[in-house]
């Protein structure tokens, strides 16, 4: 290789770098441009989901669609509005004052720790007492130095910040204009959306709009609404027995409860925790209120506000939740199980339609659900996998369709797709 093609390779490669690292960028670029388009969509869908059946409902009572979105969207709104304004106050009051407490708290647990070596301890266990103490001095030193930083930051970093706050709160109300359109406009999507697919492949369509819409819409409404229920009670029970962290914890346990099975579980267990440092009997009928409002969300009113959603098994929400956790992080956490949802109920029609055998019964686990048959004895996979037989026709997704429109116990006269060589 002569001296030219020693250059020539040198530059190739130098520049291949360059190259790389201008991809790097624009690629980081696209990210942060992206990241605010995936805000906007989430606001709009999540928003236009629960604004939705509030506009059929109202459309119903023979309100012109275009104002009963206006209205739904209203009234949306006007209770986030009013949850902001009744709880950011409280939440940020309490906030400061558990910051500016901890090193306080800190210092009780070692107190409480040397008064326990003082009484249990002896001789044989003095390398245990070194590493114990060691570890809370580390963890004291390290939780001190974050609680006063996050303390300073709030309350100097306000100003700071205005910058990103005025671009969250643009996104923010595009994200509800987008949600009125979605609103008063799915159903004619839905119709152009079925002429694009055509006639062969129309009906899983409007299947899978269905199955999403069940799923993540019913479980995000559904869940919006025992999560703020929840939050209510813990918040008045504790504001009741004098919690100093009242609000701060009706709020963690409003947003935990979005995180199931195990959301429920921190947030009682972070309430009863800081009730210690109150007193011991603070912490007891902390840990009655905390179980006694789960309990009143999950079997009381759970069932009720949940049956516009899949039924999910526990344990298939645990897994969602840890694949969720490991691929997306919070946001994956928080769309795990009702994207579970939808992929089981995908299953159960694909199973059905294609073995003819009836997965779905009462007395399921995984499964568990309310069977729907066809008057001969077949199983109608369309409606076991939503879970309902009324949904589809319901929630507008059949205007201007008629193949899905199936009467509870007779058989159609054209068979769903998937059953017509069953």
């Amino acid at each position: 290789m002569n001296r030219y093609e020693k250059w020539r390779l040198r530059a190739t490669v130098v520049w291949a770098i360059v190259g790389a690292i201008a991809l790097f960028l624009l690629a980081v670029r696209g990210l942060a441009v992206v990241g605010q388009a995936v805000e906007l969509l989430l606001i709009g869908i999540i928003t236009g989901f629960i604004c939705s059946p509030i506009t059929n409902w109202l459309e119903d009572r023979h309100v012109p669609r275009g104002i009963a979105a206006l209205l739904a969207l209203l009234i949306v709104v006007s209770c986030i509005v009013a949850l902001v304004a009744l709880f950011v106050g409280p939440f940020a009051r309490e906030l400061m004052a558990l910051l500016r407490s901890v090193p306080s708290y800190f210092s009780q647990v070692e107190d409480a720790l040397g008064t326990f070596w003082d009484t249990f301890g002896s001789n044989s266990s003095t390398n245990v007492q070194s590493t114990v103490n060691a570890l809370v001095q580390v963890l004291t030193e390290a939780g001190s130095g974050i609680a006063s930083d996050l303390a300073r930051n709030l309350s100097t970093g306000l100003v700071a910040n205005l910058t990103d706050l005025a671009g969250h709160f643009v996104t923010f109300f595009l994200g509800l204009i987008l949600a009125y359109w979605f609103a008063l406009d799915y159903p004619k999507i839905m119709r152009e959306l079925a002429t694009i697919a055509g006639p062969e492949y129309d009906e899983e369509m409007v299947l899978t709009f269905a199955v999403l819409s069940r799923s993540m819409g019913g479980y995000m409404r559904g869940t919006l609404i025992t999560s703020l229920a929840n939050g209510l009670m813990v918040a008045a029970g504790l504001a009741l027995l004098g919690h100093p962290y009242a609000g701060l914890l009706g709020i963690a346990t409003f947003v935990l409860h979005f995180v199931p099975v195990i959301g429920p579980f921190l947030s009682s267990i972070s309430a009863v925790l800081l009730g210690l440092f109150v007193s011991p009997l603070c912490a007891f009928w902390t840990l009655v209120i905390t179980v006694v409002a789960q309990n009143v969300t999950d079997n009381v009113l759970s069932p009720l506000v949940m049956q516009s959603s899949i039924k999910i098994h526990p344990a298939l929400s645990l897994l969602g939740i840890i694949i969720g956790g490991a691929l997306g992080g919070a946001v994956g956490m928080l769309l795990a199980v009702p994207l579970t949802a939808a992929i089981k109920g995908f299953f159960v029609y694909y199973f059905e339609s294609h073995t003819g055998r009836q997965l779905v019964s009462k007395e399921g686990a995984i499964f568990g659900s309310t069977p729907f048959n066809y008057a001969d004895g077949r199983p109608q996979p369309t409606f076991d996998a939503l879970d309902d037989d009324t949904f589809i026709a319901r929630s507008r997704l059949l205007d201007g369709l008629t193949r899905l429109h199936e009467q509870k116990g007779a058989a159609p006269a054209t068979p769903p797709a998937g059953e017509k060589d069953a």
